[in-house]
């Protein structure tokens, strides 16, 4: 086994494995707020959950507290309203534009500012 000196990788892999479930959530137009918002949201959550769990003594614990707050910082059960608007179709769009083909670097970087202002 070797062991490696410095910060361990393993915090960075987990928000990105987050980023990933939430663009994907963004994809569907499920989002009331925009990516980096949910995703910061659902880490926020994970974490106080966690934090509150480690410091309930062990026969007072409750797990279901950690899957209450992922589901209410970014509930999937339902789409955000029954007609989306701007924001919603926004926040979709953006999920999905590093995948668009058929538009430069810049283009891509312009069309994101803008549904980032649509969305804020």
């Amino acid at each position: 086994m070797t062991i490696r000196p410095g910060p361990s990788p393993a915090p960075e892999k987990s928000l990105e494995i987050l980023a990933a479930r939430v663009s994907r959530v963004a994809s569907a137009g499920r989002l009331r707020v925009p990516e980096s918002l949910a995703a910061a949201l659902v880490h926020a959550a994970g974490s106080g959950a966690t934090l509150s769990l480690i410091s309930t003594s062990p026969d007072s614990r409750d797990l279901a507290v950690s899957v209450a707050a992922r589901e209410t910082a970014i509930s999937t059960d339902r789409p955000v309203s029954r007609t989306p608007g701007p924001a919603a179709a926004a926040t979709a769009l953006r999920a999905v534009l590093p995948q668009v083909s058929g538009l430069s670097a810049a283009e891509k970087a312009l069309m994101s500012e803008w549904l980032d202002r649509i969305t804020d």
